[in-house]
Protein backbone atom coordinates (compact mmCIF):
# COMPACT_ATOMS: atom_id res chain seq x y z
CA UNK A 1 0.00 0.00 0.00
CA UNK A 2 1.69 3.59 -1.03
CA UNK A 3 1.22 6.22 1.72
CA UNK A 4 -0.83 9.10 0.15
CA UNK A 5 2.06 11.82 1.33
CA UNK A 6 4.95 9.72 -0.93
CA UNK A 7 5.98 11.66 -4.06
CA UNK A 8 5.28 9.48 -6.83
CA UNK A 9 6.91 11.03 -10.74
CA UNK A 10 3.13 11.28 -11.29
CA UNK A 11 2.94 13.42 -8.52
CA UNK A 12 5.62 15.61 -9.62
CA UNK A 13 4.57 15.97 -13.14
CA UNK A 14 1.62 17.34 -11.53
CA UNK A 15 3.26 19.84 -9.11
CA UNK A 16 5.08 21.06 -11.95
CA UNK A 17 2.39 21.91 -13.92
CA UNK A 18 0.60 23.09 -11.44
CA UNK A 19 3.05 25.32 -10.43
CA UNK A 20 3.29 26.53 -14.48
CA UNK A 21 0.07 27.09 -14.26
CA UNK A 22 0.20 29.61 -11.28
CA UNK A 23 3.53 31.21 -12.66
CA UNK A 24 1.56 32.28 -16.22
CA UNK A 25 -1.80 33.47 -14.77
CA UNK A 26 0.56 35.28 -12.11
CA UNK A 27 1.62 37.64 -15.21
CA UNK A 28 -2.09 38.05 -16.45
CA UNK A 29 -2.15 40.83 -13.94
CA UNK A 30 -3.64 44.72 -13.53
CA UNK A 31 -1.03 46.90 -12.03
CA UNK A 32 -2.36 49.30 -9.17
CA UNK A 33 0.08 51.89 -9.07
CA UNK A 34 3.56 50.55 -8.11
CA UNK A 35 2.31 48.69 -5.15
CA UNK A 36 -0.17 46.21 -5.97
CA UNK A 37 -1.95 44.14 -8.67
CA UNK A 38 -4.80 42.25 -9.17
CA UNK A 39 -3.93 38.95 -11.47
CA UNK A 40 -5.04 35.31 -12.10
CA UNK A 41 -2.69 33.54 -9.94
CA UNK A 42 -4.16 33.13 -7.14
CA UNK A 43 -6.80 30.98 -8.81
CA UNK A 44 -4.71 27.97 -10.11
CA UNK A 45 -3.18 28.43 -6.31
CA UNK A 46 -6.47 27.50 -4.58
CA UNK A 47 -7.64 25.17 -7.40
CA UNK A 48 -4.35 23.33 -7.32
CA UNK A 49 -5.36 22.22 -3.80
CA UNK A 50 -9.30 21.83 -4.26
CA UNK A 51 -7.65 18.99 -7.13
CA UNK A 52 -4.95 18.02 -5.93
CA UNK A 53 -4.91 17.76 -1.98
CA UNK A 54 -2.94 20.13 0.65
CA UNK A 55 0.63 19.28 -0.37
CA UNK A 56 0.22 19.25 -4.08
CA UNK A 57 -1.41 22.46 -3.48
CA UNK A 58 0.58 23.92 -1.60
CA UNK A 59 3.79 23.23 -3.40
CA UNK A 60 2.55 24.09 -6.47
CA UNK A 61 1.14 27.44 -5.38
CA UNK A 62 4.43 27.89 -3.44
CA UNK A 63 6.79 27.57 -6.53
CA UNK A 64 4.64 28.97 -9.24
CA UNK A 65 4.64 31.80 -7.15
CA UNK A 66 8.54 32.06 -6.70
CA UNK A 67 9.18 31.28 -9.89
CA UNK A 68 7.19 34.63 -10.82
CA UNK A 69 8.89 36.63 -8.07
CA UNK A 70 12.37 35.25 -9.59
CA UNK A 71 11.81 36.81 -12.76
CA UNK A 72 10.90 40.10 -11.54
CA UNK A 73 13.87 42.57 -10.09
CA UNK A 74 11.43 44.39 -7.85
CA UNK A 75 10.51 40.94 -6.42
CA UNK A 76 13.45 39.01 -6.36
CA UNK A 77 14.76 39.03 -2.21
CA UNK A 78 11.30 37.93 -1.34
CA UNK A 79 10.62 34.84 -2.99
CA UNK A 80 11.30 32.89 -0.39
CA UNK A 81 8.51 34.31 1.95
CA UNK A 82 5.99 34.60 -1.14
CA UNK A 83 6.57 30.65 -1.37
CA UNK A 84 5.37 30.59 1.77
CA UNK A 85 2.81 32.77 2.27
CA UNK A 86 1.52 31.79 -1.10
CA UNK A 87 1.85 28.10 0.17
CA UNK A 88 -0.79 28.33 2.46
CA UNK A 89 -3.50 29.10 0.05
CA UNK A 90 -2.96 25.92 -1.92
CA UNK A 91 -2.44 23.43 1.13
CA UNK A 92 -5.53 24.84 3.21
CA UNK A 93 -7.86 24.53 0.58
CA UNK A 94 -6.77 21.48 0.26
CA UNK A 95 -6.87 20.50 3.37
CA UNK A 96 -10.56 21.77 4.16
CA UNK A 97 -11.88 20.77 0.82
CA UNK A 98 -10.70 17.26 1.46
CA UNK A 99 -11.42 16.53 4.80
CA UNK A 100 -14.83 14.16 5.26
CA UNK A 101 -16.51 12.26 3.35
CA UNK A 102 -19.02 14.76 1.66
CA UNK A 103 -18.25 16.31 -1.71
CA UNK A 104 -19.66 19.44 -2.91
CA UNK A 105 -19.48 22.90 -3.65
CA UNK A 106 -20.00 24.28 0.14
CA UNK A 107 -16.44 22.51 1.24
CA UNK A 108 -14.95 23.71 -2.22
CA UNK A 109 -15.75 27.52 -1.32
CA UNK A 110 -14.82 27.22 2.53
CA UNK A 111 -11.52 25.64 1.53
CA UNK A 112 -10.63 28.20 -1.18
CA UNK A 113 -12.02 31.03 1.22
CA UNK A 114 -9.64 30.25 4.23
CA UNK A 115 -6.68 29.43 1.98
CA UNK A 116 -7.16 32.47 0.26
CA UNK A 117 -8.22 35.10 3.38
CA UNK A 118 -4.64 33.42 5.18
CA UNK A 119 -2.32 34.38 2.13
CA UNK A 120 -4.43 38.11 2.50
CA UNK A 121 -3.48 38.02 6.39
CA UNK A 122 0.48 36.77 5.48
CA UNK A 123 0.67 39.38 2.97
CA UNK A 124 -0.19 42.42 5.08
CA UNK A 125 1.72 41.28 7.99
CA UNK A 126 4.75 40.93 5.66
CA UNK A 127 3.69 43.88 4.27
CA UNK A 128 3.63 45.73 7.53
CA UNK A 129 7.04 44.38 8.99
CA UNK A 130 8.91 44.89 5.82
CA UNK A 131 7.86 49.13 5.05
CA UNK A 132 8.05 49.64 8.95
CA UNK A 133 11.85 48.32 8.70
CA UNK A 134 12.15 50.10 5.46
CA UNK A 135 11.56 53.15 7.98
CA UNK A 136 8.30 54.58 5.72
CA UNK A 137 6.10 56.94 7.65
CA UNK A 138 3.04 55.83 9.03
CA UNK A 139 1.03 57.99 6.95
CA UNK A 140 2.30 55.90 3.93
CA UNK A 141 2.55 52.48 5.60
CA UNK A 142 -1.16 53.06 5.94
CA UNK A 143 -2.16 53.99 2.72
CA UNK A 144 0.00 50.95 0.89
CA UNK A 145 -1.70 48.49 3.50
CA UNK A 146 -5.35 49.68 2.06
CA UNK A 147 -4.34 49.57 -1.20
CA UNK A 148 -2.42 46.61 -0.86
CA UNK A 149 -5.75 44.81 1.41
CA UNK A 150 -8.05 46.27 -1.04
CA UNK A 151 -6.44 44.40 -4.53
CA UNK A 152 -5.39 40.99 -2.49
CA UNK A 153 -9.28 40.59 -0.83
CA UNK A 154 -10.17 41.28 -5.12
CA UNK A 155 -8.01 38.86 -5.92
CA UNK A 156 -9.27 36.21 -3.01
CA UNK A 157 -12.70 36.73 -4.36
CA UNK A 158 -11.41 35.87 -8.05
CA UNK A 159 -9.73 32.70 -6.47
CA UNK A 160 -12.63 31.38 -4.55
CA UNK A 161 -15.38 31.91 -7.57
CA UNK A 162 -13.32 30.61 -10.35
CA UNK A 163 -11.19 27.80 -8.55
CA UNK A 164 -14.85 26.47 -7.49
CA UNK A 165 -15.92 26.78 -10.51
CA UNK A 166 -12.90 25.25 -12.31
CA UNK A 167 -12.96 22.11 -10.09
CA UNK A 168 -15.89 21.79 -10.24
CA UNK A 169 -15.84 21.61 -14.15
CA UNK A 170 -12.76 19.97 -14.34
CA UNK A 171 -13.00 17.19 -11.52
CA UNK A 172 -15.19 15.07 -13.92
CA UNK A 173 -12.69 15.16 -16.41
CA UNK A 174 -9.37 14.40 -14.50
CA UNK A 175 -11.49 11.23 -13.10
CA UNK A 176 -11.67 9.73 -16.66
CA UNK A 177 -8.47 10.49 -17.12
CA UNK A 178 -7.19 8.56 -14.20
CA UNK A 179 -5.99 11.64 -13.10
CA UNK A 180 -7.88 12.06 -9.94
CA UNK A 181 -8.91 8.85 -8.38
CA UNK A 182 -12.32 8.41 -7.36
CA UNK A 183 -12.76 9.88 -4.11
CA UNK A 184 -10.49 12.16 -5.07
CA UNK A 185 -8.34 11.98 -1.72
CA UNK A 186 -12.38 12.82 0.23
CA UNK A 187 -13.17 9.78 1.95
CA UNK A 188 -12.02 8.68 5.23
CA UNK A 189 -9.72 5.60 4.14
CA UNK A 190 -6.55 5.33 5.36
Amino acid sequence: MQNKASFTVRRLAVTGLLAALVFIFSWIQIPIGQIARIHLGNVFCALSGLLFGPFTGGLASGFGSMLFDLTNPAYIAECWITFITKFFIGFLAGLIAGRGQKQGPGRDVLGAAVGSAAYVALYLVKSFIVMTIEGQAQGAIVTQLYTKGATSLTNAVMAVIASVLLARALRPALRRAGILPLDSGRSAKG
